[in-house]
């Protein structure tokens, strides 16, 4: 027969396990973020190589940007300058949506110029996924305690 004290250890190194499962799920995350973020620079840099028009430029510009914010070292900033960068990875992350949809935009208007039709854009739907993953992460890896 178990006693309370053994119950309450027992739930208490099931909520531990939780949690270190959840710590691993978030740095699994994470790094995912950095793989955006190598794929964004590469975008990026191949844009600002390219140079085609005005939005491209914008765009490739934005990517490296942003791929340089999702970098930010989260974990080790201070108090004041995490809610400053996490504010930033905020806006940037609204913003990269609306870039990606007016990414998908401009590439449907160009399809329908030449007569195709192009298929679902999930490639930018990814991209989108990841980098709106990134701002619970973050504020999960800094305020764990959140996550009970």
């Amino acid at each position: 027969m178990s006693t309370p004290q053994s119950i309450d250890d027992t739930a208490s190194t099931v909520h531990e396990l939780r949690g270190l499962r959840g710590l691993r799920g978030l740095r699994y995350a994470r790094g995912v973020g950095y793989i955006l973020a190598l794929l964004l620079w590469v975008l990026g840099i191949t844009g600002l190589i390219q140079g085609l028009g005005t939005f491209d430029l914008f765009k490739a510009v934005y990517f490296v940007l942003y791929g340089l914010v999702l970098c930010l070292p989260f974990a080790r900033m201070s108090e004041r300058t995490w809610r400053v960068g996490y504010a930033l990875l905020i806006g940037m992350s609204a913003l990269f949506v609306f870039v990606m949809i007016a990414v998908v935009m401009f590439a449907y208007m160009a399809a329908a110029d030449r007569g195709e039709r192009l298929g679902i854009p999930g490639f930018e739907g990814m991209l989108i996924f990841f980098a709106l993953l990134q701002v619970p992460v973050v504020l999960f890896q800094r305020k764990p305690d959140l996550l009970d």
